[in-house]
């Protein structure tokens, strides 16, 4: 007959590694939570404004549905909502994440889909920014959202470091 020691002698290490690490990842999705890019205050920027923000200016802001998808990967029962926001950092280039469209009404989110619906990559048309350019450029934004939205719309850009910084800008369909 054998001990529970000996009985349970895998067992335990295993225990001893895991509910550490358990602890340890609930504790990080908490605080990440609290205190990640998700919990900085956002900026709403009024329409046709500039903001200055992270080290860069902002705006202002433009878009609009695209009528003519004619060579596109567009698909039924889709548009696109296309929008463009200036940057012009100042001494030094500013990283920001994927720029998001939110419909203000509803709260839904869509990513920029430039390549998957047929357009080539191009360096003067940047979908996001980056901390190696200097001179003042262009986000460009194609977004494919469902027909039955109507907005209005926010383009979301989370910028600088950490991505402290949030801005919402205005954009009508």
């Amino acid at each position: 007959m054998a001990g529970w020691w000996r009985t349970n002698r895998l067992a335990l290490p295993a225990a001893i590694v895991l509910i550490p690490l358990t602890f340890g990842a609930l504790t990080w999705n908490e605080w990440n939570e609290a205190y990640g890019p998700s919990s900085h205050p956002v900026r709403i920027v009024d329409d046709g404004e500039t903001v200055h923000a992270a080290g860069a200016t902002w705006g202002p802001a433009r878009g609009g549905e695209l009528k003519d998808v004619t060579g596109l990967d567009v698909p039924r029962g889709a548009i696109v909502l296309a929008a463009g926001v200036p940057v012009a950092p100042d001494d030094e280039g500013v990283g920001c994440d994927w720029p998001v469209l939110i419909e203000q009404g509803t709260g839904r989110q869509w990513e920029p889909m430039r390549t998957e619906i047929g357009l080539d990559f191009d360096p003067t048309e940047p979908e996001s920014c980056s901390t190696s350019d200097v001179e003042p450029y262009e986000l460009i934004l194609p977004y494919v959202i469902p027909e039955d939205a109507t907005g209005p719309f926010w383009v979301e850009i989370a910028a600088g470091d950490g991505y402290a910084t949030v801005m919402r800008f205005p954009i009508e369909r």
